[in-house]
């Protein structure tokens, strides 16, 4: 049985629970509650919010019931795709917050292609001579 949190409004759906099953994923979600969730990076798709677990490889998809909050479903990524969901995530901030103030913070950084791979794994070794951005993934 899952445990999320303690006293937590989470509804666990059985979709939820058989994902992780299927894909094989083994978390502890007693250290895991909607607080931690939510301020991880994240971006709306059709009304379900997808937070982005990097540490986990693990995206949470979340929709908002009431006073509750229901964990859909979870899928596991690898790290480049997971990279690939951060820009995503990155740049819908930036366009939503960002450019209807005529600014923009995070779409030149955060474009897939602009960043260094090697800089993401700790391997990259051109350091100030890099032409690739270097950006460092949420703590």
């Amino acid at each position: 049985m899952i445990e999320v949190g303690h006293n937590q409004n989470i509804i666990v759906t059985q979709h939820f629970k058989e994902r992780l099953k299927e894909r094989g994923i083994d978390l502890d979600f007693s250290k895991l509650n909607i607080e931690i969730i939510r301020k991880m990076p994240h971006y709306i798709d059709n009304g379900c919010y997808k937070y982005l677990d990097h540490k986990n490889q693990v995206i949470y998809y979340v929709r908002k019931v009431r006073n509750c909050y229901k964990l859909e479903t979870i899928i596991k990524t690898n790290p480049i795709q997971m990279l690939r969901n951060l820009c995503d995530a990155h740049r819908m901030l930036c366009e939503s917050i960002y450019h209807p103030n005529n600014t923009c913070k995070y779409c030149k950084k955060w474009t897939f292609n602009n960043i260094c791979r090697d800089h993401i794994f700790e391997t990259c070794i051109r350091g100030e001579k890099c032409k690739f951005n270097h950006v460092d993934l949420p703590k």
